[in-house]
């Protein structure tokens, strides 16, 4: 299947526009006011500031590394910087290969030099043998063997992350629901049981997809469901039993350059709550526009719309 073919047998997940406040004179987004900045700690670093980037689906030979760059350099330029950066899946596009992790790496480098913690999880397009020649130090965190799940923490909240990639023989075949093996399920299980802060999980697939619903329900400590997949900023809600008054909040992610909604997020952890806030660089569907050619009025419409977005996260399930 050729990169078009496989762009438009997509296009039926549908894509929403996203938000962020972009500087008028330098195109480059800025802080929404709603967000009250904290100091920063002696190091320059914010121990409750966190970075999510997901699907950067990189291929040196097409346009996604630039637009991945332009992620990481905004990430560079936070004050302070966030002590950690979450990727939640599709590193790689569309098969895996080893040179596109190479390419991610390249790009992804200026992160560890600064002293950012970088943790990447697997998507559906992701090939884990190339994963981990390439990221071997990803791989050797991993709690669960042969997969890439771990927990990263922070002062005020901890991240669980999931590895739901399902890998079939056929390189070349990528079109594999998200599975959540059952060595993860028990390992996530037991990590929530135990745990004494709020908790967030997050994988590449969509909570309902991975049926992880009912094991959620009955971790009080996990207080949101973060994820990517669909490339769109998209807060919503999951309910665990009609009867009940419990909800899961949770959240999509967009793209950091494939299509659709296209930046990351900056997750900010407080006392009682979190709010992730959406660095939206650019909307487009199902290619990026060639110089000079303008852009269509949905897009922008699209863009305008949920321009500003944040969603924030309670901790009263605790």
């Amino acid at each position: 299947m050729d990169r078009r073919h496989f762009i438009g047998s997509v296009a039926a997940l549908g894509v929403q526009g996203a938000m962020l406040q972009l500087d008028t004179q330098a195109g480059t987004p800025t802080p929404s006011p709603r967000v009250k900045r904290r100091r920063p700690s002696f190091d320059g670093f914010d121990d409750t500031l966190v970075a999510f980037i997901s699907d950067m689906h990189i291929s040196p030979d097409e346009y996604e590394p630039e637009r991945l760059q332009r992620v990481v350099d905004d990430i560079l330029r936070q004050r302070p910087l966030p002590r950690h950066v979450l990727g939640l899946g599709d590193v790689a596009n569309l098969y895996g290969e080893r040179r596109d992790y190479e390419c991610a790496r390249r790009i992804l480098q200026p992160l560890w030099e600064a002293g950012i913690d970088v943790t990447l999880g697997l998507g559906n397009h992701d090939r884990r043998e190339n994963f981990a020649s390439v990221f071997p130090e990803q791989m050797a965190r991993s709690a669960v063997e042969g997969r890439m799940a771990c927990v990263v923490e922070t002062p005020k909240a901890n991240f669980v992350l999931l590895d739901s990639l399902q890998q079939g023989d056929d390189p070349k075949d990528n079109n594999y629901p998200g599975l959540v093996d059952d060595a993860q399920r028990e390992w996530l299980r037991q990590t929530l049981q135990k745990a004494t802060k709020p908790t967030f999980v997050c994988a590449h697939h969509s909570v309902q997809e991975l049926q992880l619903k009912p094991l959620l329900h009955k971790a009080t400590a996990c207080c949101g469901y973060i994820h990517g997949h669909d490339h769109r900023w998209r807060p919503s809600w999951a309910n665990f039993d009609w009867r009940s008054h419990d909800v899961l909040r949770t959240l999509c992610l967009p793209s950091t350059g494939f299509w659709g909604d296209i930046g990351y997020a900056l997750f900010h952890l407080y006392e009682t709550r979190a709010d992730m806030e959406l660095r939206l660089f650019d909307y487009f569907f199902r290619f990026p526009l060639a110089d000079g050619e303008p852009k269509p009025e949905q897009w922008q419409q699209i863009e305008d719309d949920l321009r500003g977005q944040h969603c924030s996260f309670a901790y009263s399930r605790l």
